[in-house]
This record gives structure tokens, C-alpha cells and sequence, in this order.
């Protein structure tokens, strides 16, 4: 994921060495800020977690089973608090600290897209009433969200909420952002989506396994992309149920969400 112009989303010099960039401050209903609060714990575990299989495979590979008379053949007993250790040969540690991030980022990819669809789910909670619906919320809810294409999402969304949704609105705010996975270029953030849909499906329901018996690969330098993708595609939500139902937007900095 990439941009056509040099700062699409406004982003701001990081406070730290300046070098790099971060999301501007952003008007968010409370949903919008749960949202960003979500993305920024599954980022910080993402991180967090590679820089652990760091530090450990560098201890188990320089200090640890060296010294082990049977080298990476040695039996490892790995414990928690409480009990219920596992028992594993050596070189399996090695294995998992060097692979291991790959299992992590294609649940973290999944995390981020749920994280989204429950975005919706909220603001779907707290508008249904505003429109006289008390009833069966989470099932008219599952209504919309269980169309199979997005944009059949978005319509419904519109049909139900009447929050003025325009398709050629939603592909403007894109316009200087790029879209793609895997080399496939998306103009329209709704396909991408779909694109998206499709990904998760696999990983939930196929095990990863893309095709080929070839498993999905994440790679962890996209998700500061997809951060941007839902960034702009939430602002675009949270502005059309706020100009409808009048909700309260305030100005926040998405890393302190």
C-alpha cells in the first residue's frame, strides 16, 4: 500500500527523531476512538512479540544451547506460571523465534479487519435506536454486514440508516492513495476490501493456505498501510452517521486513543 502524492493522509514528523511520520489529530465519535484504541494494541502486540522472538532466539542460539551437551537435539522443558509446561526438542525454539511472526501477523491481520467490522457493530448500536429500532439489534446488525460483497454492505448501510452514502464519494477520498495486495491495485477502497474479505476467509476457514498448499505470508511493513486504509475509510463513516444523528466528534490523537 503506497501513496500517489507525498503526504495523502497529513501525516505529521514522529516526536521522537523526527525521521519518520504518524497519523494527525482526528475528529472521532467514541466508536471511531475504540476503533483506534484496537488498532494501536494489536500493532504494539505485533511489535512487541518480534522484538521478544528476537531477544529470545539470540539467548537460546548464543548462550543457551551451545552449552547443552546435545546442542539443538536437546530436550527443552517450557514452563509458564501455574504449571502446564511443554516439552520440546531445542532447535523448535530456534524454529518458532525465526518463523513463529509468521502465524502471528496473519492473526493480526485478522484482529485489524475484525476490529473494523466491529467499529461498525457499534456505531450500528447506537444509532438503531435513533431510528426507532430496539429490537433484534445485533441480528439486523449481522443483516448488513453479512452481504457478501462491500459494496452491498455499504448500500444496505445507506437503505437502513439513511446516512447518505455516495460510492463515487467514498473512491474520492482515495484518490491519492494506492491500494494493493499481492500486486493487485484497487481504485475503489470497497473492492480492496473485498480483496481483504478474501484473505481473511482463507486464513480463518482454510487454515492459511492460499493455494498450492502455499501458505499466506503478511508481511509486517503492510500494516502501517492498512493503519492508513482505515484511517481514511473510518473518517469517511464516522462523518456521514455524525452529520445524520448529530453525534459528538472530538479531536484526539489516534496513538493516545
Amino acid at each position: 500500500m503506497s501513496s500517489k502524492s507525498d503526504n495523502p493522509l497529513n501525516m505529521i514528523s514522529d516526536p521522537f527523531s523526527g525521521d519518520t511520520f504518524v497519523l494527525p489529530v482526528t475528529e472521532c465519535t467514541s466508536e471511531r476512538k475504540l476503533f483506534f484504541k484496537r488498532m494501536n494494541e494489536i500493532q504494539s502486540l505485533l511489535y512487541v512479540t518480534k522484538l521478544s522472538f528476537d531477544v529470545c532466539k539470540k539467548n537460546y542460539g548464543e548462550n543457551i544451547i551451545p552449552k547443552r551437551p546435545t546442542k539443538e537435539k536437546t530436550s527443552m522443558r517450557l514452563a509458564i506460571n501455574g504449571g502446564n509446561p511443554i516439552f520440546l526438542p531445542a532447535f523448535k525454539i530456534i524454529e518458532i523465534t525465526s518463523n513463529g511472526i509468521d502465524i502471528l501477523t496473519r492473526q493480526a491481520f485478522i484482529m485489524f479487519y475484525g476490529s473494523f467490522e466491529t467499529y461498525l457493530y457499534q456505531l450500528f448500536e447506537k444509532s438503531f435506536p435513533l431510528i426507532e429500532v430496539t429490537e433484534n439489534i445485533l441480528d439486523k446488525s449481522r443483516d448488513i454486514l453479512m452481504l457478501k460483497k462491500w459494496d452491498g454492505k455499504f448500500c444496505k448501510m445507506n437503505e437502513v440508516f439513511d446516512i447518505g452514502y455516495k460510492a463515487n464519494d467514498l473512491v474520492c477520498r482515495f484518490n491519492n492513495f494506492e491500494m494493493d495486495f499481492e500486486g493487485k491495485r484497487h481504485k475503489n477502497p470497497l473492492h480492496f476490501l473485498d480483496e481483504l474479505a478474501q484473505i481473511r476467509h482463507r486464513i480463518v476457514h482454510a487454515s492459511s493456505i492460499l493455494e498450492n498448499d502455499k501458505l499466506i505470508f503478511i508481511d509486517m511493513k503492510i500494516f502501517h498501510g492498512f493503519f492508513g486504509f482505515f484511517f481514511l475509510l473510518t473518517d469517511y463513516i464516522d462523518s456521514l452517521f455524525t452529520k445524520k444523528f448529530g453525534y459528538d466528534r472530538k479531536k484526539i490523537n489516534p496513538a493516545e486513543a
